[in-house]
C-alpha cells in the first residue's frame, strides 16, 4: 500500500488515511481514504490509482461514477474511498469506522 499512497502523494491528495479493518469487520479488510480538491481532481486520483493496480496486475472489481464527489474503486482486499473535502467531512468514515486501526504508510 504504500505504492499506492505514493501515487496519491504525488497527485497531491491530501488527508490520506488507511484503516485495518480486520479487527472490527467480517468482510473488509482495509480502507484507503483521501481528499482531492475538486470533483476534476477526485477523478485524476482516481485515474492515477487505477492505472497503479493495473500496472501491479491487480484488476478493480468495482467502481462508482467518475463523476460524483465521493469515488469508490474496490480492488477486494482494500478499498479506496476519494472524497471531496465537503463530502469527507459530511460522510465522515473515518468517525464511523473509529474503532478500527489506523496504519501509517510514511
Amino acid at each position: 500500500m504504500k505504492g499506492c499512497k505514493k501515487v496519491l502523494d504525488d497527485t497531491k491528495a491530501i488527508d490520506i488515511v488507511f484503516l485495518d479493518l480486520r479487527d472490527v469487520n467480517s468482510y473488509l479488510d482495509y480502507f484507503l481514504i483521501c481528499t482531492g480538491n475538486s470533483i476534476l481532481h477526485c477523478k485524476a486520483l482516481a485515474r492515477e490509482v487505477h492505472k497503479y493496480f493495473l500496472e501491479k496486475g491487480i484488476k478493480e472489481r468495482s467502481r462508482t461514477t467518475t463523476n460524483s464527489p465521493w469515488i469508490v474503486l474496490d480492488y477486494n482486499d482494500i478499498i479506496i474511498h476519494i472524497f471531496t473535502k465537503e463530502t469527507r467531512e459530511f460522510y465522515q468514515l473515518e468517525r464511523l469506522w473509529a474503532d478500527a486501526k489506523q496504519i501509517e504508510l510514511d
